[in-house]
């Protein structure tokens, strides 16, 4: 079984000390949707939540959005584990200090369940209001016309389209966008966002400001379109 851990940290044993007394061979990537799309087949994906339990839970969510059916383990620390809410979308969590028999039996009751799972037709496709993503092909459509954006502008519309709903600040935008790692600061998602809404045309105004705090994408069925705004965004 192929399994592949999301992690900052460098040391990839260190997440789950059990998993190195199993047979599996272990990969490990930064905790981002991008790179996980990037590393290529794997059977599992372990998620590193033992610092930030909610940061991971996040990001699995990203994971199930954009995955090819691949059943997405998190890794905690016993102390949050009743802090884990319904919303994470992890298939099932195992604690860090788990032995082997343990972690071998989580393993293989989540590859037998990703066999029922969708698959790759639907993986890398985000669908939401007029915009179709494709994060393979790096693509995005809005009502069906294709949309040209920089990587920036890419990252930035992939991440409001993840968490359509959820407001999100523009230090948490630069964090989740992948490649912004030349030391882009929350100021210039405000650049970013300017230029995103000029090549939006008559749904510019989906791309909102949540005054005080950031930026929001509303969560609409696809092909959907919404006018006005909510009150407290512009």
């Amino acid at each position: 079984m192929q399994i592949l851990v999301l992690t900052s940290d460098p040391d990839v044993r260190a997440v789950l000390p059990g998993l190195d007394l199993l047979p599996h061979p272990v990969r490990a990537c930064r905790p981002s949707v991008q790179e996980f799309l990037s590393a290529g087949w794997c059977d599992v994906v372990l998620v590193d939540g033992r610092t930030q339990p909610f940061a991971a839970c996040e990001l699995s969510r990203g994971l199930v959005a954009t995955a090819r059916g691949i059943p997405v383990i998190g890794v905690i620390e016993e102390l949050v584990a009743s802090q884990i809410d319904e919303d994470c979308a992890v298939v099932q969590l195992v604690l860090a200090s788990a032995g082997p028999a343990e972690i071998d039996a989580r393993l293989r009751l989540a590859g037998r369940r990703r066999v029922v799972e969708p698959g790759p037709a639907a993986a890398a496709v985000l669908a939401v209001g007029p915009f179709v993503l494709d994060v393979h092909a790096w693509s995005v459509t809005v009502d069906g016309a294709p949309l040209a954006l920089t990587h920036h502008e890419f990252e930035l519309l992939k991440v409001l389209l993840l968490h359509a709903g959820r407001p999100l600040t523009r230090a948490q935008l630069v964090s989740e966008c992948d490649g912004w790692t030349d030391g882009t600061g929350p100021r210039a998602v405000d650049c970013h966002i300017r230029a995103i809404r000029a090549k939006l045309g008559r749904h510019r105004g989906l791309v909102r400001t949540v005054r005080g705090h950031g930026y929001v994408l509303p969560r609409l069925p696809p092909g959907a379109s919404e006018a006005g705004h909510p009150a407290g965004t512009t």
